[in-house]
């Protein structure tokens, strides 16, 4: 798209959007003796309470209807309902990411903090060490776009995800709720709330058990592969000693073993089958625990939360798929069945402490504002014994390697109305990182290596990342923003020292920066219609790239710019009593700039697509609920059916092997009755297994093949559950 052509499409664009914040009495009549009364959304991730109708930020909004609690992918459900976002999972824990608005860390993640989002759950940071992690007692996840780097700090130039639980508040509730279904699926979960002291002291717990056997079929091992079981709890105290000041104490446990295959062979007639001649295993193990004090005072509101995570990862298994050797070098099957070889065992552990200060305006000033400072610090440790041979020479030896990293941050932010409608909203963070990496190899005695490789190293940088947005209330139903903000990526280094092997150093990476523009709007332009949209541009620098080559088996790290633009929009309506619609899509170009030579190198070409950017995206939701009396039955029934779709995509820099688009159809109809439901339920009924990643390798040997390398997602699962709550 020439430029001519992507300003027509920018301004037609922006006209629409601001079209749909045109006063609504504009679209249709609205009787002056029946005045509209909306009920707000509130978002919290904003470090203060705001009403999501008048934030001039793009948000999705996302609850249990939308993200199941007996679902095994729940971070893949939110990217697949938030237009514009996609999910990258490798299977292995620790190793997976999202992109979102054409945002993306251009390859594998360089270290737990390579993140182009920030994630937390209740306002606390985490990492990509504990991505994929169960939603335990959740209320609703918030997703914001654009850089939050205000209130969420690093690498969260372009978006933020935060996942809201359920408060003990003292409401008296305990919920059963159980699944079983195809597979082996079965989920159990118990939640139960009160006062344990009334009006002084409430609790809350969830204690969930679950179990998949797996659908990818392993003809060499004779098992199952895919499957998962996981077992999680979580518990939460509130003291309200008075109407002034709350302590809310969160502690939480979970433990997921999955045997996820590293990857398959897309080309195989029975796709999806495995060829490891071991059974791989996957293990995520994080105990967490936060303080939360609040005290609120005449003039504001002082918040301070304390929190520890202790992450544990364990991934091992075959890196020498039997079908994909086979294939390429035209060697026998048989010739790659040593599960004494060709073998990978990681074990990382992150220990993650976060402190932060705030104090916050309370909600009925006319200016809402937040001043704060926070200290993060992540100490992350990998023990990796690695046996690939000649398959990928960098990856032979044992890896003892330490990454310590800090943040110390300050940050503002604040609402001021104009007049006349107009509102300016804006903030800044100055940050301070370090990060250092102490590394050991030792070799494996694969020729050429070194028999051992140490490194001591570190990395500092002062940054300041902000927003600014002017905003337009047309009425009470309607909005329109304008914003500009400053995103930034920590640089540092990357976790496996990959040419630590040869003797070459590891070093730091820098970091990426951005800045994105906005025009968006959001309105009810009738009663239950509601509708958002935003185009964006997104202009990246010194983007940070970790890939393979697969001619030359090697890794290879530079930084890299590149830029996205799009459009993207929602759509919520009641369609009649009991009947909600919601729709929603993006459509996302994105292109690397100024290619570098190391990107060159490795066959990157100015203009190809960013990994992992789907072009367009989008999911539709429809949900009925209706008396059951016209069948001669008490209570109701629900019927609740969605559409997912995800582009084609390139994995890599090089767009070397373009993904195939997937439709994922989920569907469940139930008969609920006072506190009783019963449902069934079909999850991904077309079957298809989404492809998160793929590259192509070359013929290895005279005979061979070129082959497909797959990382799959799960399949089909049918089945039926129960809830009962009192």
């Amino acid at each position: 798209m020439n430029t001519t052509s992507r300003v027509r499409l920018i301004s037609t664009t922006a006209l629409a959007l601001l079209g749909a914040g045109l006063p609504a009495q504009s679209v249709f009549a609205q009787s002056a003796d029946e005045p509209l009364v909306l009920a707000p959304v509130v978002i919290t991730a904003t470090k203060r309470p705001q009403d999501d109708a008048k934030l001039p930020v793009a948000t999705t909004i996302l609850d249990q209807g939308n993200v199941p609690p007996a679902s095994l992918d729940p971070i893949a459900d939110v990217a697949r309902q938030t237009p514009g976002t996609n999910f990258m999972d490798f299977g292995r824990f620790g190793e997976s990411y999202m992109t979102m608005r054409g945002l993306s860390t251009l390859g594998t993640a360089m270290n737990s903090l390579d993140s182009v989002i920030g994630i937390s759950v209740d306002g606390v940071p985490t990492t990509l060490s504990a991505i994929g992690a169960p939603f335990l007692d959740m209320e609703r996840v918030e997703v914001l776009k654009g850089p939050q780097g205000t209130t969420f700090g690093r690498n969260a130039f372009a978006g933020a995800i935060n996942v809201v639980s359920r408060p003990a508040d003292g409401t008296r509730e305990t919920i059963l709720s159980s699944e079983v279904g195809s597979d082996g699926h079965a989920f159990i979960e118990g939640t139960t709330g009160g006062w344990l002291l009334e009006n002084v002291l409430a609790g809350r717990g969830t204690l969930r058990f679950q179990n998949f056997d797996g659908d990818v079929s392993n003809p060499i091992s004779g098992k199952e592969e895919g499957g998962a079981k996981l077992g999680a709890g979580k518990g939460s105290l509130r003291y309200t000693p008075d109407d002034t000041l709350t302590i809310d104490i969160t502690g939480g446990f979970s433990k997921e073993t999955r045997h996820n295959p590293a990857f398959l062979l897309l080309e195989s007639p029975d796709f999806p089958q495995s060829g490891a001649d071991v059974q791989p295993e996957n293990r995520q193990q994080i105990a967490n625990g936060s303080i939360k004090v609040a005290k609120e005072f005449d003039p504001f509101i002082l918040t301070s939360t304390t929190s520890y995570q202790d992450v544990k990862l364990h991934n091992s298994g075959d890196f020498t798929d039997a079908f994909i050797f086979s294939r390429v070098t035209g060697l026998p099957i048989f010739f790659f069945n040593d599960p004494a070889a060709e073998k990978v065992n990681f074990n990382d552990r992150e220990r993650i402490f976060n402190q932060e200060v705030r104090l916050n305006s309370h909600e009925d000033s006319a200016i809402q504002w937040v001043v704060g400072a926070s200290y993060f610090r992540s100490d992350y440790k990998s023990y990796r014994i690695q046996d690939v041979g000649a398959y990928a020479p960098t990856m032979n030896g044992t890896f003892d390697n330490r990454i310590d990293s800090q943040t110390v941050a300050a940050f503002a932010d604040a609402t001021a109305p104009l007049g006349q409608g107009f509102s300016v909203s804006g903030g800044l963070r100055v940050a301070y990182d370090r990060q250092t990496l102490d590394a050991l190899y030792v070799t494996n005695g694969f020729p050429g290596t070194l028999p051992r490789f140490e490194q001591d190293k570190n990395f500092s940088d002062t940054y300041v990342t902000g927003r600014l947005a002017l905003s337009y209330e047309w009425n009470e139903r309607a909005m329109s923003y304008v914003s500009v903000a400053r995103g930034y990526s920590s640089g540092g280094f990357e976790k496996t020292t990959a040419y630590a092997a040869y003797g070459v150093p590891s070093e730091p990476f820098l970091p990426a920066t951005s800045w994105t523009y906005e025009i968006g709007t959001k309105a009810e332009i009738a009663d239950g219609l509601h509708v958002s949209g935003a185009i964006f541009y997104n202009d990246v620098k010194d983007g940070q790239l970790v890939g393979f080559d697969p001619i030359t088996f090697l890794p290879f790290m530079t930084n890299q710019n590149f830029e996205s633009y799009g459009v993207e929009a929602n759509v919520g309506a009641t369609l009649a009593d009991g009947l909600d619609l919601t729709v929603g899509g993006a459509l996302i170009k994105s292109r690397l700039v100024d290619v570098t030579l190391a990107s060159q190198t490795a066959g990157a070409l100015a203009g190809n697509e960013v990994p992992q950017v789907p072009a367009f995206s989008a999911n539709v939701g429809l949900s009925y609920r209706f008396a059951a009396d016209a069948v001669g039955l008490p209570g109701e029934f629900t019927v609740r059916g969605s559409y997912q779709y995800v582009g084609t995509r390139y994995p890599d820099i090089q767009n070397l092997t373009k993904m195939d688009a997937y439709h994922i159809v989920n569907a469940e109809i139930g008969w609920e009755k006072d506190n009783f439901r019963i449902y069934a339920f079909g999850r991904n009924l077309l079957d298809e297994r989404p492809l998160s990643y793929a590259f192509n390798y070359s013929p290895l040997g005279p005979t061979g093949e070129s082959g497909t390398a797959a990382y799959v997602g799960r399949g089909r699962v049918v089945g039926i559950g129960t809830s009962v709550r009192w």
